[in-house]
């Protein structure tokens, strides 16, 4: 039978000491990094909500961006706590306060994780209606209402939380007075929860990037067939052609970011390691890439897109008209 932690055991664990430059490196990402990400995302995404709030922005297309901005926004105000300095000094197994080990331990993370995975969902659903628009067109103007985008993010949030509905489990806290240890909880080595914790870093990390990476494969596939049908140029097909280029590269670096912000967090929890001494190092590489992630969303999403462009500086500059030369109607293949 496992047996949990003793009292002891937890405060034996509470004053372990951190290695000189480990300390510094969680100091550096901790305490410096993630405070400009998390920031410069929350900026970033708060802009997005406001620019696809305006009329023009009311595509479907757009209206997984808008849910995509709020999940993400939600993941970075989630992370605020930690950026401050009692969760450094649970990094470093030190006593806190009892509202950042309550937090740290039962709340922050797994709000964290599960809306980092709802804006994965949402990225699949996007993928989808791409390769839908480019794949089978006939598919996908059936599925183009406002309804279908409501029903399908739905979905994805209720299915995610009862995925994650078991991660507070993971860690628990011990007090001696007003400070308190966060450690690993009884179940974190029972074969069921571990068990667990591999299908929910394949549902939230893995299945989602091999489902873009299908549909932004599908959708290169079709634009080269496209392309290779024509017959000769034809001046009338510009901007078409530049509509599927722009389209192109775009795929190429959602599936780039996918894989380099997502895959080394789920690498450093799902798989097992001789070794252990440089994964405190490489998570905090991971984490940085994570939130990277999710800051820079607006980057790949919305300056891809003249319409945003288009709307951006029209808020900025009413009285001004905007060159329309590369602007596209939403009904087009979007992005």
């Amino acid at each position: 039978m496992h047996e949990g932690l003793r009292d002891a055991d937890l405060l034996v664990n509470c004053t372990s000491q951190d290695q000189p430059d480990l300390h510094h490196l969680r100091w550096v990402v901790y305490q410096v990094v993630f405070p400009v990400l998390v920031s410069l995302g929350v900026v970033a995404n708060l802009l997005n909500l406001i620019v696809l709030s305006r009329p023009a922005m009311r595509g479907v297309a757009y209206r997984y961006l808008n849910h995509l901005a709020v999940s993400d926004l939600l993941y970075l105000v989630f992370n605020v706590p930690f950026c401050m300095r009692d969760f450094a000094y649970i990094s470093e197994m030190k006593m806190v306060s009892k509202p950042s080990a309550v937090y740290y331990a039962n709340v922050g993370i797994p709000l964290v994780n599960m809306f980092l995975t709802m804006s994965e969902y949402i990225v699949v659903w996007l993928s989808y209606d791409r390769c839908l628009a480019v794949c089978s067109p006939r598919k996908f103007s059936a599925k183009q209402r406002l309804e279908v985008v409501r029903i399908r993010c739905s979905m994805s949030l209720l299915l995610t939380m009862f995925v994650y509905s078991l991660s507070p489990l993971r860690q628990t806290y011990h007090c001696e007075g007003v400070e308190c240890c966060v450690t690993e909880s009884e179940y974190a080595d029972e074969p069921w929860y571990m068990g667990y914790e591999f299908f929910r870093e394949i549902y939230s990390r893995f299945l989602p990037a091999m489902l873009v990476t299908a549909f932004n494969v599908a959708i290169v596939v079709t634009l080269k067939q496209i392309k290779r049908g024509r017959e000769g140029p034809d001046v009338t097909n510009e901007a078409r052609e530049e509509r599927e280029r722009r389209l192109f590269f775009l795929l190429m670096a959602i599936t780039v970011l996918f894989y380099i912000s997502a895959f080394p967090s789920a690498i450093y929890k799902v798989l097992m390691f001789n070794d252990m001494t440089f994964i405190p190092y490489f998570r905090a590489v991971a984490d940085v890439l994570e939130v990277s992630g999710h800051v820079f969303n607006f980057v790949l999403y919305f300056l891809f897109s003249p319409d945003y462009r288009k709307t951006l500086v029209d808020m900025i500059y009413p009285h001004q008209h905007y060159n329309n030369e590369f602007a596209m109607s939403s009904t087009a293949i979007p992005l």
